[in-house]
């Protein structure tokens, strides 16, 4: 799961990425005690004008949820 936002300081919902920010927190913690691998998630910040940085972000996502295989609880 990747979550994308605005860059801290710069979201036009003001504080929207912030609130993203700790939500991402809560993830970590429930990947943690599900016993899922961390990076199986990722929150980057990535603003609508950075479209190849964008795709970078998720070329690298891909590559490695690949890496890490199939999720233990896919049925």
């Amino acid at each position: 799961m990747m979550i994308c936002g605005c860059h801290p300081g710069d979201c036009h919902y003001l504080e929207g990425n912030l609130k993203a920010e700790k939500r991402a927190e809560a993830i970590d913690l429930m990947l943690e005690d599900f016993g899922l691998e961390p990076e199986r998630f990722r929150l980057e910040w990535v603003s609508a004008s950075e479209g190849p940085r964008f795709a970078q972000v998720m070329r690298e996502m891909v590559e490695a949820i690949k890496a890490l295989g199939p999720s233990p609880y896919a049925t």
